[in-house]
């Protein structure tokens, strides 16, 4: 499996032809940090809105249906997007990232989903991926994984921030001691910390 930067994730390539015009391409967005108003989230939201509208279906003439969405709480997505799912979540906890990645599966494979972009801090792209690769062969689904390229444009030093509530991304130094001891985990334990 390979954890490209960009582009379908096995291949290594971007095969981005545009929407699928059928329903089955989606988005998406993992927070990083909380809350919704940090920089890094905005980031992601703002990126996650521009692929949903890039990635829509063509309906009625010139009406378009942006791609739907799944996202966390901290990732505030404007009214008129439309198709938005949010996964669950206690309000000030949020869940692990193999939780959300399994849930986005889920919905995936409810609607149809066959091409998913994801959007995520750089930081915390490979794991996300690699969960939901995981996720993937879980629920035996056929969905490929896109990652949107926009997020290598965005300055390192923007993901994190020191307003965050959540300790752990205020920082470089306060996210890859923790990042790195997650990602070394063999995945069986790593279940049973994050699942």
């Amino acid at each position: 499996m390979g954890l490209g930067m960009e582009g379908e994730i096995e291949g290594g390539i971007e095969n981005d032809s545009g929407g699928c015009g059928d329903g089955s391409v989606g988005i998406v967005a993992f927070a990083f940090g909380t809350p919704h108003f940090t920089l890094s989230n905005q980031c992601i939201a703002e990126i996650a809105m521009r692929k949903a509208l890039s990635q829509g279906e063509w309906r009625q003439g010139d009406v378009v249906m942006p791609a739907p969405i799944y996202t966390q709480r901290d990732i505030q997505m404007p009214r008129f997007l439309g198709r938005r799912y949010r996964a669950e979540e206690r309000e000030g906890n949020p869940p692990p990232t193999l939780r959300i990645a399994r849930g986005a599966i889920k919905w995936a494979k409810q609607q149809g989903v066959r091409k998913l972009w994801v959007v995520a801090a750089k930081p915390h792209l490979w794991r996300c991926i690699r969960d939901l690769k995981y996720a993937i062969c879980e629920a035996d689904a056929q969905i490929k994984v896109f990652v949107c390229r926009e997020i290598r444009q965005v300055p390192e030093n923007k993901w994190f921030d020191p307003d965050s509530t959540q300790e752990r991304v205020r920082s470089f130094w306060k996210w890859w001691p923790r990042e790195i001891i997650l990602r070394l985990m063999p995945m069986f334990l790593y279940k049973r910390v994050a699942g």
